[in-house]
């Protein structure tokens, strides 16, 4: 179960996360997450189309012409390009729990600050750095080689796995019941993807959450197949994702559902269902990711998200969300939902203001309520 100071931190940590491919702009192209960023999995640097896509298609065109930067290139030789995202977090919180005194409480909290870069070693071979400054060890580094048919790439280093759709709301239940929560989680070991349109496959094998080198010969394995539809003016994405990591004394099992439809390319929906199970005791190492689970050590738990994103205007999109979380599935009580409704500002490129209010009832031991404001500003190139 969750204690008070845990779900601060998680509060606060929101946003250090690398800014995602997000789904509903993927749902809206029909495209894949690599076409916007150097990662083929999406998130954090950006391609040159991305930053395009960015400063032409989802920001306010008054402002932009007004204050963008139209001629902005984060190339700094033909061979070597950058990328940052800064976050900084404002929020008020309520706490109201059961037989206990109301609490209320703000804070500023600078969330993140990561430099990324991309050095060119060939015409199809790339090494991407990225320092990921600030707590949880969330550093990557690692070579992409674009070398397989359709589209298809080898990625080896240290990464996050390919696992699911990369929400930038790392408070959302359907990444903190699992080890990448935070966009942390990051292993060593050896990727491949291929894009045969209109499917994009994907898999790894790692050392799993046991650490960057082990000796022994289990492994985590990942795998991520997703299919996009266009059905003018319909658009579909379907997807599955799975991990099974057995790298340590006991296992971890998780498989997804995922899924977005954008109507007219602006209503946007998108849905992941999630399915953990495995044991406690194995995940010693990094037990307080499973903070919500019962003090049973078999983890059988379930989550579910909904969000729907529509553009009132460019430059300024309304969301709504919704979380449900069940800590136990064997047992009928007990469980957690979170509603949110905001909007994003996104007035030019490489700025964003997200004012988010969330309401959670948690009826998991003790019983609380949890209303919170938050706004979160982001700069990115």
């Amino acid at each position: 179960m969750i204690n008070r100071s845990a779900f601060v931190v998680a509060i606060c940590i929101v946003a250090t996360v690398s800014t995602s491919a997000l789904p509903r702009f993927a749902s809206r192209t029909g495209l894949a997450c690599s076409s916007c960023h150097v990662n083929p999995d999406g998130g954090g640097m950006r391609t040159a189309f991305g930053l395009s896509y960015g400063r032409d298609d989802i920001t306010d065109k008054t402002l932009q012409d007004q204050y963008g930067l139209s001629d902005f290139s984060t190339q700094i030789t033909d061979f070597l390009s950058y990328g940052v995202d800064f976050r900084f977090l404002a929020f008020y919180q309520m706490y109201k729990k059961q037989n206990a005194p109301d609490v209320s409480q703000s804070s500023f909290f600078p969330m993140q600050a990561d430099v990324y870069f991309n050095l060119a070693i060939a015409k199809k071979i790339n090494l991407f750095v990225n320092p990921a400054f600030g707590p949880f060890n969330r550093y990557e580094v690692f070579g992409i080689a674009k070398v397989l048919p359709w589209n298809g790439y080898v990625k080896l280093g240290r990464f996050t796995p390919p696992y699911g759709l990369r929400f930038d709301d790392h408070t959302s239940f359907v990444r903190q019941t699992n080890p990448f929560r935070y966009n942390a989680g990051q292993q060593t070991g050896i990727e491949l993807g291929v894009n045969p349109e209109p499917l994009s496959l994907s898999g790894a094998v790692t050392n799993g959450i046991v650490g960057d080198l082990d000796s022994k010969l289990a492994k985590a394995i990942f795998g991520t197949a997703e299919a996009r539809f266009k059905l003018d003016p319909v658009r579909v994405m379907v997807g599955v994702t799975s991990y099974n990591d057995v790298s340590v004394v006991g296992k971890l099992n998780m498989f997804g559902a995922f899924g977005t439809l954008s109507l007219f390319q602006r209503l946007t929906v998108t849905g992941d269902a999630e399915w953990i199970k495995g044991n406690l005791s194995s995940m010693s190492i990094d037990a307080d990711m499973f903070d919500r689970n019962t003090a049973n050590t078999d983890l059988k738990q379930f989550a579910l998200m909904f969000e729907a994103d529509y553009p009132l205007a460019q430059g300024f999109d309304l969301k709504l969300m919704y979380d449900f979380f069940d800590p136990n599935t064997e047992i009928k009580a007990g469980a957690a939902t979170r509603y949110s409704a905001g909007f994003e500002f996104m007035p030019y490129a490489g700025v964003e203001v997200r004012p988010l209010l969330r309401y959670t009832k948690d009826t998991t031991l003790p019983n609380r309520d949890i209303t919170d404001l938050q706004v979160v500003f982001h700069l990115y190139l």
